[in-house]
């Protein structure tokens, strides 16, 4: 189980790192909404998902709200979190994408057609980097009326990259309650289920394809 709480001065970087774990060993329903190619399926109305835990060391709730892209088979293409604290009035949008991007020009978040607010890359692990923007209730709710919202950062040659966020389903899941621990390791074993029926019928299909071509031979 992954623990949201944040204690000492790091507390900042250890949810960056815990971001892209959850986001690997999670995904409920937003990993059946991406394609290969790393599209998103607007109309899918769970892609978001909420869990809230005990913050020991200060009695409060923490509350991540989250959205993992991820290919059929589950792997990481970028994942947005906003993390809130019982009684805070601001909240923290983190962003993780894939490593090998440009650094110094950072990227860039805009839901719809709103105007787009920059992020500054914060660290970088092997298997991706992170941005934090301190946010507050108004951005939350461009976020609730809003339809898209879309990540974008530089590759290394120079040309934007997007990832997509659906906004459909955002309100709902935002204003639940969010999950409890026991839904959480019920929906990590229903999503290792899922990515190990794939990865089988993937390779079924690989050895049918190699008995045809064998046949025709």
């Amino acid at each position: 189980m992954v623990d949201f709480a944040t204690k000492g001065a790091n507390a900042s970087l250890r949810v960056m790192a815990a971001v892209l774990t959850l986001g690997l060993a999670l995904a409920t329903g937003s990993a059946a909404a991406q394609n290969a190619a790393g599209g998103t399926d607007d109309s899918k109305p769970d892609a978001w998902l909420k869990v809230c835990s005990l913050d020991d060391q200060v009695k409060k709730n923490v509350c991540i709200i989250k959205q993992d892209l991820l290919t059929n088979t589950g792997q990481f293409l970028a994942s947005l979190q906003l993390r809130e604290v019982e009684g805070e009035a601001e909240k923290s949008l983190i962003a993780a994408v894939p490593p090998g991007m440009l650094l110094q020009p950072g990227l860039q978040v805009q839901i719809d057609k709103k105007q787009a607010t920059k992020l500054k890359y914060g660290i970088c692990f092997p298997n991706a980097c992170f941005a934090e923007l301190k946010v507050k209730d108004d951005f939350v709710v461009a976020m609730k009326r809003g339809g898209q919202l879309v990540l974008t950062t530089l590759d290394q040659q120079r040309k934007p990259r997007p990832f997509p966020f659906t906004l459909i389903g955002f309100t709902a899941v935002y204003d639940s309650e969010g999950l409890d621990p026991k839904q959480l390791q019920t929906q990590q074993q229903n999503l290792r289920s899922e990515l190990e029926r794939r990865a089988e019928e993937q390779r079924k299909r690989l050895l049918e394809q190699q008995n045809n071509q064998n046949q025709n031979q």
